[in-house]
Formats: structure tokens, C-alpha cells, sequence
């Protein structure tokens, strides 16, 4: 991050993805796999047998094309993986989920599918007496929060406020680190079609009731014809914390109390960072999942919200009864969701307005989620991979000047960074990981052409490199929403194929 006075917009930085050069800047595994089989084909040659040697030779060089050779951030090897993969699922039927009541689920639910199949959702209450949910992924022992974080839009804020709000982001971001037991959180902001009811119910509330009837009519009819093909925008966060010990692991009702005690202070720092924060009860996390899988049922949940009802629908009935997953796309209900990766970040500085472009409600995608992923590493560990990305970064400076060309000027930038980033911690900065997510769902397949075509504009426009994730578009989908899926704990890629 650069700084300069108070009064001044500042830039910020991603810093570099974390990697380790080999010889003639090759990824380590491509080196020592195909560094070790040329020596083995020099020491065959050497006692006299060329063609076998010829043949090791060959085999190192047809393994380290497909290593080096990328589409966009994944390695040819991986692209090669996960097509085999899904060709597979899809021979087999895994690609198409049916819930309900003629279907294979027990008891005839309608379970959210894919990744949260097995989730659980269960009731805590915090330090202030508010009821917030708490989503557990029995497989690994984590829970996750969600914490209700509406913007407060487009006030004109002074620099030194946006740089306040944004060094209090950071701070709670780093604050995720010094525990130790966060997996990841992560911030979504969602436009959908407004219905208009939010509107309405904000008007009649402020309407005199001794009015007469018709003033009032004529009101709420006004907030509806205002609305119309309008889209409103919500955002929410999520915090997923591992279990640290057998009783968490063992009753949900151990880690609520644990996440009741912590949870005021994730949602108060917040409002700090100009963000209107509350933890999301049951009944809000039901009504959010389920508008997602099934977009239709988005008006009658903004309805039960405001009658202050409860949906009636438990977390095991939140799912769509069909969900079909295609190699670029996801099929669920009756609607068809895209979604795509930052396979690019800004590869140069940039202002806190960065993703304002891809946040923003556009009228040709009514329904679009960006979910900004972080993974915080541990205090400790932190210093030691710093030092060991800066000994890497050194390394392939001097590589270079023996005559070694590794990239021209991306190795200096890149020693650069990871001295910034010793001294960021030095300072008391975290260090992390970042990805983005985003997913458009749209009513018609025929309009995913379009969508993809404006998607990659709008990521051009917020300064990333937008790919769509093909392959896994049903995984996509489900971390895109915000609800404590981590693709990287669901990785079926091998560490052959990535080639790291």
C-alpha cells in the first residue's frame, strides 16, 4: 500500500501470488520432476544407451510443456483433470440433483445440493441477546456466521473518510488472523429485481394514519410504480471458525456459546469500516439460501421479512427439487447461473473504488452476486511465508543476473512486493489470501452469451482478469454465495497436475 497525507486518495496492492521458482524460472515441481528425469537420460547416455536415453529425454520434455503452458491460472494438466473429471460425473448421473418427495433424498427433502448437502443450521444467541445462525459443516468441524452488512451507499464521503473506513476494513481483516481458528470469511454484495415491498413498507410506516385512505393508497402505489424494473442491492459477510477442541466438535451448542461471545465485536468493527452490521438470524440465512437455488421464492421471503413472519421452511427444505450442472453453466429451478473467478488481479495499484464498476446493479444482469473471498493465515505463520516468498524473490533476481532472463522486470517487481510485505508486518499488518467470485442468474439459457460478454467488461473495468469456471460451475455456484464454502477445501485437483 502507498501512502502519502491525510487529504489524499491512496493506492493498494494485492501483492504477488505465492509460488516458488526453479531453474530457468520453472515452477519447483516442473524442475525437479523434469530436472531429475534429464539427469537420469545424461547418465543413461553416458553408458552408452542413446535411444533410451533419448526416450527420458523426450518424456521430460512432453511433461513440461503442458506444466508451463497455462489457461489462464490453471496449468494445462489441471484443464486436462477437470475435464476428465466432469466427463466422468456426468457418465455416472452425478451432474443432475432431484430432492423432494420421488426422489432419492432422506425423507423426501428438498436439501440444498452439492457441498451443503450435509450442512446443518443451528440457533445461537450473542453477548447482546441477538439471535443469530450458525451453518456447520460436519465433515470438517467449522461453523460459519453470517453477519448482515448493508453499504450505505453512495454518500459523498470525504478522502479522509474512505481512507479511514478502508484502513478499518483492513484492520478487521487483519484482526481474523490473531485467533488462529478462522478458515475464511468473506463480503457479498447481490443486486436482485426490486419488488418494491421494502419501499412500501418505509412509506406507510411514515405515512400519517390519520390520513385519508387514498392519500395513503396513493402512496404505497407510488413506491410500487418507483420500483419498477429497478434493482436493489444487499450485501452480507461470513465468518467461518474452526472447532478448537472435542466438546465444539462434539455439541454445536459449545461453539454457539463460543461464537456468541465474539461475534458482537466481528459486526461492531464493521459499522467502523462505514458498513451497517448485525448478525443474520435462522430464518434470514433459510430466506437468503433459498432465493439463491431458487430465485422465484425471492418475493414471498421479502414479504414473510417484513410481516415479521418465520418462512416455515427449514434448512433441510431450502434446496431446489432439480439442479443440473453443464460444463459452462448451472441449471437450477427454472434458472441458469454463470459463474466466473478472478483468474487476473489489478496487476498495479489501485484506488478503494476498484470493483465499483462490477458491484454496481446493472439492468441487463437483474440478478448478480461478487463475493470477495479472504483466508487469513495465522500470525506466526505469516512472518515465515513473507520470508520465504522474499528468499524466493532474491533468488530469482540473481538468477537473472547470471544471465538467466526470468521474466525481464516481473522479478524485480516481484522483490519489491515481498520486501513491502516484511515491512507491512512489520508494522503489524496480516497477510492473507484473496479470490473473487461472482455468479449472474438469469432466466434464459439464451442470454448467457451476453452475460459472459458484459461480465468480462465489467471485471476489465475493475482492473481483473474475469474467467468463467468451467467444470465446476455447481461448486461455483455455492461458494459464490457467500455461505462458508471454500473451493480450496474441496479441491480434487491432484499436485501432479498443478505443477506448482
Amino acid at each position: 500500500m502507498t501512502t502519502a497525507t491525510q487529504d489524499e486518495v491512496r493506492l493498494y496492492s494485492l501483492g504477488q501470488e505465492s509460488k516458488r521458482t526453479g531453474l530457468f524460472g520453472l515452477p519447483m515441481r516442473a524442475t525437479v520432476i523434469a530436472g531429475g528425469a534429464l539427469a537420469l537420460a545424461m547418465m543413461v547416455a553416458m553408458t552408452g544407451r542413446l535411444l533410451t536415453a533419448g526416450l527420458l529425454a523426450l518424456a521430460a520434455t512432453l511433461y513440461l510443456i503442458p506444466a508451463i503452458a497455462r489457461d489462464g491460472n490453471r496449468t494445462w494438466y489441471e484443464v486436462w483433470q477437470m475435464w476428465f473429471q466432469f466427463k466422468l460425473a456426468k457418465a455416472q448421473g452425478r451432474t443432475t440433483y432431484r430432492s423432494g418427495p420421488n426422489s432419492n433424498i432422506p425423507g423426501g427433502r428438498y436439501r440444498l445440493p452439492g457441498f451443503l448437502a450435509r450442512s446443518e443450521l443451528h440457533v445461537g444467541t450473542d453477548m447482546y441477546n441477538n439471535e443469530f445462525g450458525m451453518i456447520r459443516d460436519p465433515a470438517l468441524n467449522q461453523f460459519t456466521v453470517l453477519i448482515s452488512a448493508s453499504p450505505r451507499g453512495g454518500e459523498p464521503w470525504t478522502i479522509t473518510d474512505r481512507n479511514l473506513m478502508t484502513r478499518e476494513w483492513g484492520a478487521w481483516l487483519a484482526d481474523l488472523s490473531l485467533t488462529g481458528d478462522v478458515v475464511g470469511a468473506s463480503m457479498t454484495i447481490e443486486t436482485v429485481p426490486a419488488s418494491g415491498q421494502d419501499l412500501v413498507e418505509s412509506v406507510l410506516g411514515a405515512v400519517d394514519e390519520s390520513s385519508p385512505e387514498l392519500a395513503r393508497r396513493i402512496q404505497a402505489e407510488s413506491a410500487v410504480q418507483f420500483t419498477r424494473n429497478q434493482l436493489s442491492l444487499r450485501g452480507w459477510a461470513a465468518v467461518t471458525v474452526r472447532a478448537a477442541n472435542a466438546m465444539q466438535r462434539k455439541d454445536p451448542a459449545a461453539m454457539a456459546t463460543e461464537l456468541g461471545q465474539r461475534l458482537p465485536n466481528l459486526y461492531r468493527q464493521l459499522q467502523y469500516a462505514g458498513v451497517s452490521a448485525r448478525p443474520m438470524t435462522p430464518t434470514e440465512i433459510v430466506g437468503l439460501t433459498m432465493s439463491a437455488y431458487r430465485p422465484e421464492t425471492g418475493d414471498a421471503v421479502v414479504s414473510e421479512r417484513l410481516s415479521g413472519n418465520d418462512l416455515g421452511i427449514d434448512w433441510e427444505d431450502a434446496g431446489p427439487a432439480t439442479a443440473v450442472t453443464e460444463w459452462d453453466h448451472y441449471r437450477h429451478s427454472e434458472f441458469v447461473s454463470k459463474s466466473f473467478e478472478m483468474a487476473l488481479p489489478p496487476q498495479s495499484t489501485f484506488p478503494d473504488t476498484v470493483l465499483r464498476p462490477l458491484l454496481e446493479p446493472h439492468i441487463d444482469l437483474p440478478r448478480k452476486r461478487v463475493t470477495l473471498v479472504y483466508r487469513p493465515f495465522a500470525a506466526g505463520e505469516s512472518v515465515k511465508l513473507v520470508e520465504n516468498e522474499h528468499n524466493d524473490a532474491v533468488n530469482a533476481v540473481n538468477a537473472g543476473r547470471n544471465g538467466r532472463k526470468l521474466n525481464g522486470a516481473k522479478v524485480h517487481v516481484r522483490l519489491e512486493q515481498t520486501d513491502s510485505a516484511r515491512q507491512s508486518l512489520a508494522r503489524g499488518a496480516q497477510l492473507g489470501q484473496w479470490s473473487l467470485l461472482s455468479t449472474v442468474s438469469l432466466e434464459s439459457g439464451d442470454k448467457i452469451a451476453p452475460a459472459t460478454a458484459i461480465m468480462t467488461q465489467l471485471g476489465n473495468r475493475a482492473q481483473i482478469g474475469l474467467r468463467p469456471m468451467n467444470g465446476q460451475q455447481d461448486a461455483a455456484f455455492a461458494a459464490a454465495l457467500g455461505v462458508g464454502v471454500y473451493l480450496h477445501q474441496k479441491s480434487t485437483i491432484s499436485a501432479f497436475a498443478k505443477a506448482g
